[in-house]
């Protein structure tokens, strides 16, 4: 997973790619970064005149989206969560509980696995909800540091949370 010095194009496409932003928007900031930038890149043209889906569908950008652990998507999707709105705090958990795996040293991957239990399990989204609210502050520094480093690099570009 090449997270050590991402691309701007690489994260914008990862955000694209796991939903957090739309083509539109993509090719809005593509257009943006054409404009800004000297001489873009064949990749930024591409993504700018065809959009992503189609410039990787078929094979016409080199620049490709990373490959997201769990982890990391987490601290992307935790850091921009409003925890007090419930149906965006239900889409998160319904995210954490079909996608949790991982180690159960990171507290990410506990409290996943403690939120597929209540959701999945025992199809109680208030006692999820209620513990989301309680043990996601715990550890959103940690969420936080990896989440501002990631999208600080694609600053303009505009999200679908």
């Amino acid at each position: 997973m090449p997270l050590e010095n991402p691309s701007p194009l690489e994260i914008a496409l990862t955000l694209w790619n796991i939903g957090i932003v739309s083509e539109q928007n993509l090719i809005a900031w593509a257009d943006a970064q054409i404009l800004a930038i000297e001489k873009p890149a064949d990749d930024l043209l591409e993504i700018a005149t065809k959009g992503a889906k189609v410039c990787i569908k078929q094979g016409l950008i080199e620049t490709l989206p990373i490959a997201l652990g769990y982890s990391e998507e987490f601290f992307i999707r935790a850091y921009l969560l409003d925890i007090e709105c419930d149906s965006a705090t239900k889409s998160f958990i319904a995210w954490v509980a079909h996608n949790c795996c991982g180690s159960t040293e990171t507290p990410e991957a506990v409290l996943g696995y403690h939120l597929e239990h209540l959701y999945c399990d025992c199809e109680d989204v208030d006692a999820a909800i209620a513990m989301l609210r309680v043990e996601l502050p715990k550890i959103m520094p940690r969420c936080e540091s990896f989440a501002t480093m990631f999208l600080e690099q694609v600053s303009g570009l505009e999200l679908c949370i």
